[in-house]
C-alpha cells in the first residue's frame, strides 16, 4: 500500500515589524543608488550601460513593490476594535447605535494603520455624541430608532479613502459659525463655503458643546485627527446634509516610505511635489497672470485659481525665469497653483524625516536624496494649499 500523502505545510513565517522597517530602509537606499546610476548612464554613450541601468531600474521597482506588499495589512484588523467602542458609546449616551463596516479587506501600510487608531476613535465618538439624535429626536424626524455609524475603506489610485459617517442631524452651520466667532476663529459675519466652515471643527480648542462631559466639551479630539492626518501626509474632506447626517473622509497615501514625486526647480533649489496631489502643469504667461488689489490668480479654463510664488516663499535671490511654470495641486477639495522656475520631471522619492530642528517648518514634510547626492525638500501640499486659500480669504475680506 502507498503511504498517505503528507499534508501541505502552511508556508508562513513570523517576522518582527522592526525587520520589515529595516528591509524597507534598505530598499530605499537601493532606489537612491539606482537613481545615481541612472544619472551616470544618461551621460554615457555605451548602449550596454544604458541597458543594464534599465534592467536594474526595473528590478528595483519590482523589489520595492514586493517589499511594500509585505508591509501591507488589511484594515479590518483595525476596524474590529471599534465594535466595543460603539457598544460602550451607546450605553453611555443612552442611544441605540449600530456600527456598519465595509472594505475591511482594503490593505494599507502597517505604520499608517497603527497611527489611525486614535483619529478614528475621535471621529466615531463625535458621530455618536454630536451627530446622532437621541431616541426622541429620531422619532420626531421619522427615522429608525437605531442610529447608524458607518466605517468604510476603499482604494483610490495610490491612496486609501477611509470614511466615518452617520445618519444623524448633520452639522449645524449656524451653530458652528457662532461658536467660531465667539472663540475668535472667525471674523464676525465672515462668509465661508460649507467645506471651509466645516473644517473649523478641527481647530484646536473648538467645541460646540456648552457643557463638559467625559465625551465632549473640552475642545480636544478633532484637532488630534487633523494633526495626525497631516503628519501622515493625508487630507480630510467633510460633507454634511442637514437632517440626513455627515461624513468625514480621510485620504491617505498607501505607504509612508517611497512615493512618486514631481521634481521642480525654484531658484537654485530643487524640491519634490508628491505626484498624487498634482493635477496639471501649465505655463504662467503675462495674459494669465491676473492681479487685483494684491490678489494673484491663474485663469485655468475659466476658473480662477489662486497661486503662490515659491520664489517669494523661499526668498530666492536669483532673477526669475521669463516663462515660469505653475503646478496646480489640490488638497481637501481646494486648488492652488505653485509657481516654479522649471519642472524637471518625475522622481521616485525615498522619504527621509526632517530633524527636530526643522520639524516646525510648515511647508516641508520631509526630504529626499537625489541621484547626484544632493538633498531636495518635499513640499507639504496640504499646508501650502491651506496657506494659499487663507491668504486669498484675507485679501478678499480686505478688499
Amino acid at each position: 500500500t502507498r503511504a498517505p500523502a503528507a499534508s501541505s505545510p502552511i508556508c508562513r513565517v513570523r517576522v518582527p515589524a522592526e525587520r520589515l522597517d529595516e528591509l524597507m530602509d534598505r530598499v530605499g537606499e537601493l532606489v537612491i543608488a539606482q537613481s545615481r546610476l541612472k544619472q551616470i548612464a544618461a551621460a554615457s554613450s555605451d548602449p550596454q550601460v544604458k541597458s543594464v541601468t534599465e534592467e536594474i531600474e526595473r528590478l528595483a521597482r519590482e523589489l520595492q513593490d514586493t517589499t511594500m506588499g509585505v508591509r501591507m495589512m488589511p484594515i479590518g484588523s483595525l476596524f474590529g476594535r471599534f465594535r466595543r467602542l460603539v457598544h460602550d458609546l451607546s450605553r453611555d449616551l443612552g442611544k441605540d447605535i449600530e456600527l456598519i463596516t465595509s472594505g475591511e479587506e482594503t490593505e494599507l501600510d502597517k505604520t499608517v494603520i497603527e497611527r489611525l487608531a486614535d483619529p478614528l476613535v475621535h471621529l466615531i465618538r463625535n458621530a455618536g455624541d454630536h451627530g446622532l439624535e437621541g431616541p426622541d429626536g429620531r422619532a420626531a424626524a421619522g427615522k429608525p430608532a437605531k442610529g447608524r455609524i458607518t466605517l468604510t475603506a476603499r482604494h483610490a489610485g495610490a491612496a486609501v479613502l477611509i470614511s466615518v459617517g452617520d445618519d444623524g442631524r448633520g452639522l449645524d452651520r449656524t451653530r458652528i459659525q457662532a461658536r467660531a466667532e465667539e472663540q475668535g476663529l472667525l471674523a464676525p459675519g465672515a462668509k465661508l463655503a460649507d467645506e471651509e466652515l466645516f473644517k473649523i471643527i478641527f481647530a484646536p480648542g473648538f467645541s460646540t458643546a456648552r457643557e463638559v462631559t467625559n465625551l465632549s466639551g473640552r475642545g480636544v479630539g478633532m484637532d488630534v485627527v487633523k494633526r495626525t492626518i497631516d503628519e501622515l501626509r493625508g487630507s480630510i474632506d467633510v460633507k454634511s446634509t442637514p437632517g440626513h447626517g455627515s461624513e468625514v473622509t480621510l485620504r491617505l497615501p498607501l505607504t509612508l516610505a517611497i512615493i512618486d514625486g514631481l521634481l521642480v526647480r525654484v531658484g537654485k533649489g530643487r524640491y519634490v511635489i508628491p505626484l498624487g496631489a498634482v493635477e496639471e502643469c501649465v505655463e504662467l504667461t503675462p495674459q494669465d497672470d491676473l492681479r487685483a488689489k494684491g490678489r494673484c490668480f491663474l485663469n485655468i479654463r475659466g476658473d480662477l485659481v489662486p497661486y503662490i510664488r515659491l520664489r517669494e516663499q523661499f526668498a530666492s535671490a536669483l532673477p526669475a525665469d521669463p516663462y515660469q511654470k505653475v503646478v496646480i495641486v489640490s488638497a481637501s477639495g481646494m486648488r492652488v497653483g505653485l509657481v516654479v522656475d522649471q519642472v524637471i520631471g518625475d522622481h521616485q522619492t525615498v522619504i527621509k524625516s526632517l530633524s527636530r530642528l526643522h520639524a516646525d517648518v510648515g511647508v516641508f514634510s520631509g526630504a529626499t536624496i537625489l541621484g547626484d547626492g544632493s538633498v531636495a525638500l518635499i513640499l507639504d501640499v496640504p499646508q501650502l494649499v491651506a496657506d494659499g486659500q487663507a491668504a486669498e480669504e484675507r485679501l478678499k475680506a480686505a478688499s
